[in-house]
Parts: C-alpha cells; structure tokens; sequence
C-alpha cells in the first residue's frame, strides 16, 4: 500500500499505525496473563474467561504486529506486499505506476520477487520508479529502487551484490547499479548517461620543465567519460597502472590516448613495447625534427627479438633513474623537506607483459628473469614518491602475466570492454570485487570503448568500481583517414594533433646505455671459433650486464638552443645506423615463407 501519515488522535480507529500498535500490543500482553491470574480457581467460569482473553490477547498481538508492520511502510515510503502481491490495493498505487488498469508488469515483478525472496525487508521506493515510452504504445521501466526497511541491510557488500543480482536476473537486460548505503536504498537504472562516443578535449600543454614539475601534484590524466563526467586518475595517489586488454578491446587506442596527456604535461616517456608496432608514432624520426621521434619520448625499447633483451634495457633504464633519486633522497628531505622530490615525473609503459614473460621463461636463465621480475618489484613499491611511475599492460590476469607480488603493489586496475570471468577472477583487489562484478553486469560489450576502473584507496582501503567510455583519440602517426574510424574523427582529431600533438615542446635528451664491448656470451663463443657477427648483439647481455651501463643521452643542445642528435652519441642510438647493435644488412632480405 501506498503510504500517507496523517496524525489523528479523535478516535482508535483514526490512530497512527504506531498507536494502534502499541494499544493492541498493550491489551495482547494482558490478555495473555489473563489464564496466570485465575490460576487456582476451582470455578471453571473464571478459567474460561482466563483463557478466553488469552486468546483475544493472542489476536490483539496479531493485530499489534500488522499495524507495526504498516507504521514501518510508513516510515519508509513506497509499496509493500503483505503477503502476496496479489492482496496490493490498486486505490492506493498512483495511476502512473498502472497499465491497462494492472500494476505495470515490471512493477509487479519487483514486488514479487522483493515478497518472495526478501519477505518484509524492503519496499518499492517509488521517488526510483521512472518509465519511458516503449515506442509501441505503453512504457517501459527504466529506473527502480527499495528503501530497506532494517537499517544497515545493504552495508554487506556481499548483500548488496545478492539484492542487485537478484532483481537484474528478475527483470532480465542491463541495469545499472546505484546504492546508498547510509540512506538504505538500492536500485537499478538503465537510463545511460554515459556517452558511446567520446573524443578527448584539448588538454592543456605545460612549457616549461618547472611548470611541470609544479603540475604533478594533484595532476590526473582522464582515461574517459563516467555517468558523473570525466574520470581521471592522479599518479601521485594511485602510483601505477595495470591495464587488462584482451583481443579486440581498443587496447593500443587507448593506450595512446592517455599518453598524449602525459607529453602534454611534459611527462619523460620511456615505452617497453612487445609487439614494436603499437607505439610507432612515438619512436618514428619526424623528417622537419632533425630526425627524432615525438618530444616526450626519452627511450624505447622493443621486444621484437629472441630473448626481448631491448625491452629489459628500457625497464633498466627507468630503475636506474629511480636508484639515482633515491640514492640523493635522504640529504634532500634534509635540506629541503618541502621539495625535496621535485623531480621531472617518470612513465614506465610495459606492454604485452604476458608474452613477454613467456619469452623470458622460455629463452632466460632463472637468474635473468628474477632480476627482470626483482627492478619492477622494487619500482613498483618505491617509485611513487620519486616519481617513477609504471603502467602495466597485458592481455590476461593470469598469475603467469602479472605476478602477485606485482599486483600488490597496483592498486588500480582498468578492464578496457567487459571482464572476463578470468579478468575478474584475478585481476581486481578481493575488496574491489563485489562493486566490480555488479558494473560488470551492466555493461553492454557490443558499446566499443566502454570500459571499468577499479581501485581501493591505499589509505582508507575504500574500493571503488566506475564504467566509463573510453576516449578515441588522435596519436602521432595516425592518419583520420580511415574507413574503420567514425566520419566525426575527420574533423576532431586534426583539430587535436594542432592544439595538443604537435604543441608539446621538446625539454629533454633522448638515453640511452654506452656499449662499449660486447657481451661475456658473445666473447666466449667468438673465441671458441663462433664467426664474428660484425655487431654487438644487444640479445646477449644478461640483465646484470645491462644494469652496469652507464646510461647515456643522445642529444644535445645546438648553437641556436634547439635539442639535435648527438653525433657523438649516434653509435649509442638505436635510431641511428650507426648503432654498435645493429645488425648488418643482409644483401639479400630475409625472404618471408610463401613468397616467390
């Protein structure tokens, strides 16, 4: 029934619900002594009357109890079964709520599953309740809710997950969660606010190596549009990044979406790339630039070749930077405790990590890969307060790509589409996951670009989970005339790559390792009667050799202040032919099979 409090003290019968309750309570308490108080008695008149008003007393509790139960409905507000939905009266169900003179079907179904499955816990919050037009002549229910009538009902998030799971199967399609715990309600909502196509506005470009140092704190890069907005995620709280991408999700798109922000706020970006071809834009020479790739890009490393070896010299180089910070921290908190991490912020991009590991494993010794797995442990766990930074990237979860003592140290996850039971099985914080799995089912992955950030707050262990819609975004090297593309590209992105790309200013050398000699393994087979390869293969160094280089920079500043190749460094620049690393040409190609 619908709920109305009106006080009226004129009469029993129009009481609130609470006084007739308490009144009925009252007189069922005495008439249930009554038998106590004619104990003894030999006359059989007054025990009949004993148990005569025990039994009135009985139905005065009885009726004591409904009336409690429909002061409850009052407090609370909305619709309520007593018993089973068919008793509701429809005189009391506002005429938006019926269809074809029933309670709409949908309705019903709610209250017949909130009867039958949670009996006197809940009601129909019906300020929740919104229809639309089903474009067939009747309405359709697009937005739902209960008030709990036991406070702190939904406080369990494992609760909160059975209520929603519930009514969602119920009601059958996708419905978005929403939950109030301190107001007690919860409900179910398919009116999207979130868009299905989004482009990236143009972020503002930092210009000075001091702005963006300043810029760090409090800075968040956005990865995408929410219900609520634009959501970002601030390094500076949330210090690293894992990415779950299966096949198919936009994985590279997005990627590169987010790292214009962080050129444009002049971040140093050192890619670890598996594959070679997803960041191309990044490391390509750009002809009118003396032939360097994109400001913003310090180094690259592929992991293209046997054993990947160029992908670990990029994690080297960026546990190398850390090391240096932190051997100066102790005397800089001394001298200037305010600032003393002011440092130029750090992005470790590590893609493809699953295959790469699986390389390791296969072509690496134990030793190897421990080091490996040992610097991204130890930046993970310390870079945030000197602003060394990762994001790692994998197609799966599994404990074989992200080991776990990574993921203690990642507490936000993004899932680019929707997770997987794998993905969800092993890629979120347990206390993330009851949130986690409800946005789950309210994602629609035929939408592509819709996504889930997940997170629980290193300080106060909240966890959160957002959908939101990826931005498709405008990266160097990517043309917007492409059939694949939406026609909206051809006018956003080179509107994009004007105000944002080709703005950022070039700040900083690109480095790289000084390699000298060759590695102890090539030495030793050249001398056990191995032909010399000509070159210095950079796949024979082990991880420890690799991390006793001096780090190098490539570039210099001109006479006229512009920042130009080294060319007393080129033999240390994988960009240049003069690379000590770079095998010779073969004279003939390598020719792929199937080619005639």
């Amino acid at each position: 029934m619908c709920a109305q409090i009106d006080r009226d003290t004129s009469g029993f019968t129009r009481a609130s619900h609470q006084s007739q309750a308490l009144c009925l309570g009252c007189l069922g308490v005495g008439g249930m002594l009554a038998p106590i108080a004619v104990y003894g008695w030999e006359s059989p008149i007054p025990i009949a009357f004993g148990w005569a008003a025990a039994a009135a007393g009985a139905h005065a509790f009885w009726k004591a109890r409904e009336n409690w139960r429909a002061h409850r409905r009052e407090l609370a507000g909305g619709l309520l079964i007593d018993g089973h939905p068919a008793a509701l009266d429809l005189s009391d169900v506002p005429p938006m709520f019926l269809q074809h003179g029933e309670l709409h079907k949908d309705l019903r179904r709610l209250l017949d599953v909130a009867a039958a499955k949670f009996p006197e816990k809940l009601v129909l919050d019906t300020d929740q309740v919104e229809f639309e037009d089903d474009g067939k002549g009747g309405r359709k229910l697009v937005s739902w809710g209960f008030r709990c009538l036991e406070s702190g009902f939904i406080t369990d998030s494992g609760m909160h997950e059975r209520l929603h799971r519930t009514f969602t199967k119920a009601l059958g399609g996708i419905w978005a969660p929403s939950s109030d715990p301190r107001e007690d309600t919860f409900g179910g909502s398919r009116k999207s606010s979130i868009p299905k196509l989004i482009f990236p506005p143009a972020w503002r470009v930092a210009s000075t190596v001091e702005e963006a140092k300043r810029a760090y704190t409090g800075w968040e890069f956005k990865v995408g549009v929410a219900a609520g907005g634009e959501l970002g995620v601030c390094l500076e709280k949330m210090a690293h990044v894992k990415v779950i991408g299966e096949t198919g999700s936009g994985k590279s798109v997005a990627v590169r979406s987010w790292l214009e922000q962080f050129r444009a706020m002049l971040w140093m970006l050192i890619l670890a790339d598996g594959k070679g071809a997803d960041y191309a834009g990044y490391f390509a020479p750009q002809m009118g630039d003396h032939g360097l790739p994109v400001p913003g890009t310090v180094a690259v490393g592929l992991g293209s070749s046997a054993k990947g070896m160029s992908y670990v010299g990029a994690v080297v180089l960026a546990y190398q930077i850390m090391q240096e910070r932190q051997e100066g921290s102790l005397e800089g908190k001394i001298k200037d405790p305010e600032n003393w991490n002011s440092f130029i912020p750090v992005l470790l991009v590590m893609d493809e990590i699953k295959g790469m590991r699986e390389k390791w494993k296969n072509n690496l010794s134990k030793a190897d890969a421990k080091a490996i797995e040992s610097m991204v442990t130890e930046i993970t766990a310390l870079g945030r307060e000197l602003r060394v930074h990762v994001m790692l990237i994998s197609q799966d979860a599994r404990d074989q790509s992200i080991p776990g003592v990574w993921n203690s140290n990642l507490p936000l996850t993004i899932s680019l589409g929707k997770p997987s039971d794998m993905t969800m099985d092993k890629a979120f914080e347990e206390s993330a996951v009851p949130k986690v799995r409800m946005v789950r089912e309210s994602m629609d992955p035929k939408i592509k670009g819709r996504c889930l950030i997940a997170s629980v707050d290193p300080v106060t262990g909240a966890a959160d989970a957002t959908e939101y819609q990826g931005y498709l975004g405008y990266s160097p090297g990517e043309s917007w005339d492409n059939a694949k593309l939406p026609p909206e590209a051809k006018q956003k992105w080179p509107q994009f790559k004007e105000q944002v790309s080709d703005r950022v200013p070039r700040m900083y050398s690109r480095q790289w390792f000084r390699i000298d000699e060759k590695s102890e393994l090539q030495q030793a087979l050249e001398k056990k009667g191995e032909p010399d390869r000509g070159y210095i293969d950079f796949d024979m160094f082990t991880v420890e050799e690799i991390k006793r280089m001096e780090r190098v920079p490539l570039d210099m500043r001109g006479a006229d202040g512009v920042i130009v190749p080294d060319p007393a460094m080129a033999k240390y620049d994988p960009s240049s032919r003069e690379y000590v690393c770079l095998p010779p040409p073969s004279s003939s190609g390598k020719k792929i099979i199937g080619e005639l």
